[in-house]
C-alpha cells in the first residue's frame, strides 16, 4: 500500500506544477517517515505525514496566518455537529478503535480542505466531505469518527506524557486586539503565522494515521485565495446578547515582514489508505 499511496501523490503534484505567477507558494506533498505505533508505543513504524511547505518566491519579505493548526503535529478536524464525546470511557485506544470506530470507509473518496478560517469554520480546523455520499447523516460519521480519534491520540498522548511541551503558547482561535500590535504578533502569537524572507521556506507537518485508519481516498486541497487580512476575535452583543464573531484586521507592516493577502500557487494531493 506505501508505493501504492506514493505513486498517486507523485503523479497528482506532477500535474499541478507551480508557474510562480504569486509571491507565495503553499505546496502539499504525502511522505511516509519512521515514527511510533500509536498501539504499540515502544514499535517504530512507517507513519504517512501530510507537509504544507510555505515559498516565498519574491523579493519582499511576507508573513501571513497559517493555513491550519496542529497540536504535536495532529490536525484538528471540524465535526459540524455536537454529540457527547466517548473519549474518557476507554482504556485503551485499541477498546476506542473496536466499539466507537464501527466501520472503515476504503471505497470511500473524500476531500479535505486546509482551512484558513473565517466566520463560518473559524477553527482552522480540516473540513473533511465524503464525496460519494449524498446522505447527509452518512457524510457526518466518518469524519466525526476523524474528529473523535485524533482526539482520543492527544488524549492518549497527555495520558502517557508523550505530548510535546515546546509549544510557547496554546493555539488561539479568537484574538485579542492587543495580539495585533505587532510587537506583541511577533512574541506571543508568533508560532500562528508565517514569516517568510525572499526566497525562504517553512515546512510544517501533520500525523495521517488517523486517516490511515479510517482508511478511503483523501484529496487535501486550499482554497487558492483563502489567505485573510484579517483574524477573528470576539466582542458582547447587548442586542443580540451573546458574544459574536469580529475581523480584527492584521497590521500591514510587522518587523521586516509585509502583510500577504490573496491568492497563492498551490497544489491537490490525493492518497489512499486500504484496499478499493
Amino acid at each position: 500500500m506505501k508505493a501504492k499511496v506514493l505513486f498517486i501523490t507523485t503523479l497528482l503534484f506532477l500535474q499541478g506544477q507551480f508557474l510562480f505567477s504569486q509571491c507565495i507558494s503553499i505546496e502539499l506533498s504525502v511522505t511516509w517517515e519512521m515514527g511510533y505505533d500509536i498501539f504499540n508505543k515502544d514499535s517504530v513504524v512507517n507513519i504517512p505525514k501530510l507537509k504544507i511547505t510555505y515559498r516565498n518566491n519574491c523579493d519582499t519579505n511576507y508573513y501571513f496566518k497559517k493555513i491550519c493548526e496542529s497540536k504535536d503535529s495532529l490536525p484538528q478536524i471540524s465535526c459540524l455537529h455536537s454529540s457527547p464525546s466517548p473519549l474518557n470511557r476507554y482504556a485503551t485506544l485499541k477498546s476506542f478503535m473496536k466499539d466507537y470506530i464501527l466501520d472503515r470507509h476504503p471505497n470511500q473518496n473524500f476531500r479535505v480542505k486546509l482551512n484558513t478560517g473565517g466566520l463560518f469554520y473559524r477553527n482552522n480546523m480540516w473540513i473533511v466531505v465524503d464525496s460519494d455520499i449524498v446522505d447527509e447523516l452518512k457524510r457526518l460519521i466518518a469524519y466525526c469518527n476523524l474528529s473523535e480519534l485524533y482526539s482520543y491520540i492527544q488524549l492518549d498522548n497527555e495520558r502517557k506524557g508523550l505530548s510535546k511541551k515546546s509549544q510557547k503558547e496554546p493555539v488561539k482561535f479568537h484574538f485579542e486586539p492587543e495580539d495585533m500590535l505587532p510587537d506583541n504578533l511577533l512574541a506571543s502569537v508568533k508560532d500562528q503565522f508565517v514569516f517568510l524572507k525572499s526566497s525562504e521556506e517553512i515546512v510544517d507537518t501533520y500525523n495521517l494515521i488517523g486517516f490511515k485508519l479510517v482508511e478511503g481516498c483523501f484529496t487535501f486541497f486550499i482554497k487558492q485565495n483563502d489567505i485573510k487580512n484579517y483574524v477573528l476575535s470576539q466582542e458582547y452583543s447587548s442586542e443580540m446578547k451573546r458574544f459574536v464573531d469580529i475581523e480584527l484586521e492584521l497590521p500591514e507592516i510587522v518587523g521586516e515582514y509585509l502583510r500577504y493577502t490573496g491568492a497563492f500557487n498551490t497544489n491537490k494531493v490525493t492518497v489512499c489508505f486500504g484496499e478499493r
